[in-house]
């Protein structure tokens, strides 16, 4: 069996906003919970897919895990080592191994500089290979990501959506990395590129044994392309397990409201402000504040379940805020009720 890669206990990351004239000479700050005391662990060569709506602490995670962010606390392991709280100098002869692949097409991609010299750079910030070496690089990494030569004298802006995430990830693939946070790595993208991009990933874990954490709205992909799947609600995991279980047999009604969301095909971006029909019928999806949780289980406002069986005070009593709780097989969900 491989080995943990990556193991992260209890992580939290909350910002500070102050509101108004007073409060701010006053010096009192308002906490917003980003990252509420998240656990998961990553074996070697595997992908756990990180879903949710947008704004539920996703990419904070993957930023947080690769300390692009601090943690406010909480703990993170890579490789067996704890680096929460590593100083950036300490951290640096580590960066070649854990990389992110960034939501945005752009970024890590130099628009005054052209292709050949973006990945150029890449690969001498931890290396002095020699031009010889570095030309051999080159054309190993445009044949991994399948980018055509002719491709290496273009700016960023030449580029094409998928060409351009294509040569993001031979960015990142140039420092030779073992964790790859993959933030929304299909978005912008049309439907066909998209394909290409998640065969492309796959393609190369498989033989380059890479490690994902692959984070999307966009349920199919994840499904495809991880082992497990943890879902996000307000910056907690609300339920995790094994892909198809999440996707075929989910526990939780949030889980549950994702997956008929796509099915509906309302939307691309899964918004459950604008679900119509029987749930948004019983009045529970009005508009309230994401940045204060509500008390006990933090579901509960928009959960059809919760409706159902009257409103049980369980739901909202802040001393019994539904904890993971193991149903079996490695599944685990947050519901009193599931």
């Amino acid at each position: 069996m491989s080995h943990t890669i990556l193991d992260v206990t209890d992580l939290r990351k909350d910002y500070s906003q102050r509101r108004g004239l007073i409060p701010m000479l006053a010096g009192r700050e308002r906490v917003i919970p980003a990252v509420d005391g998240v656990s998961f662990y990553l074996r070697e060569n595997e992908t756990v897919g990180l879903v949710g709506e947008s704004g539920c602490g996703k990419t904070t995670i993957g930023r947080t895990v690769l300390r692009l962010t601090d943690p406010s606390s909480g703990r993170i392991v890579f490789d067996g080592r704890d680096i929460t709280r590593l100083s950036r100098a300490e951290l640096r002869p580590l960066r070649r191994e854990m990389q992110m692949i960034f939501q945005d097409l752009d970024a890590g991609l130099n628009p005054k500089m052209r292709v050949h010299a973006i990945l150029r750079e890449a690969l001498t910030v931890y290396e002095r290979p020699s031009d010889a070496e570095i030309a051999r690089r080159i054309r190993e990494l445009l044949e991994q990501v399948n980018l055509k030569d002719s491709k290496l004298a273009n700016f960023p802006s030449q580029l094409s959506g998928g060409e351009k995430r294509r040569v993001g990830i031979a960015r990142v693939l140039a420092v030779r990395p073992r964790l790859i946070v993959a933030d929304e790595p299909t978005s912008a993208l049309d439907v066909s590129i998209q394909a290409q991009v998640v065969n492309l990933l796959r393609d190369l874990q498989k033989h380059l044994g890479l490690t994902y954490l692959f984070i999307s709205h966009d349920l199919p992909v994840v499904e495809l392309v991880s082992q497990k799947v943890a879902v996000m609600y307000l910056g907690r995991i609300v339920e995790m397990g094994l892909a198809e279980s999440i996707a075929h047999q989910p526990l939780h009604p949030y889980t549950r409201i994702l997956w008929s969301s796509l099915a509906d095909k309302r939307s691309t971006e899964v918004n459950l402000y604008a679900r119509s029909g029987a749930t948004a019928a019983r009045g529970t999806w009005g508009v309230f504040d994401f940045e204060q949780p509500a008390s006990g289980c933090r579901f509960a406002p928009r959960c059809p379940l919760y409706q159902d069986k009257g409103r049980p005070a369980v739901c909202t009593d802040p001393a019994s805020e539904p904890p993971l709780r193991d149903v079996g097989k490695g599944h685990v969900v947050a519901c009193h009720f599931a």
